[in-house]
């Protein structure tokens, strides 16, 4: 399982791996039909491609495990304050 440090004070950020390798993680909002109602899709793209990537709707929180695309990879957050 690979760690995910997630700086919980940015939105869009390049992420260092557990690995020592590096991804972008980037945030989409995207409105729920309510009045000011809103979800945030995350998605993170490995940068040398060694991992696979992972879509996902939803707050992170510490320990959250989100499996990549194919669950070709397993990706647990941790939230860092820099």
């Amino acid at each position: 399982m690979l760690k995910l440090k997630i700086n919980a004070k940015q939105g869009n950020q390049q992420i260092k791996l557990s690995d020592g390798t590096f991804g972008q993680l980037t945030g989409v909002r995207i409105p729920t039909g309510g009045f000011g109602q809103e979800v945030i899709q995350w998605t993170f793209l490995s940068v040398d491609q060694i991992h696979e990537g992972f879509v996902y709707a939803g707050p992170f929180y510490d320990g959250l495990v989100i499996n990549s695309l194919n669950a070709k990879d397993q990706y647990e957050v941790k939230m860092v304050n820099k």
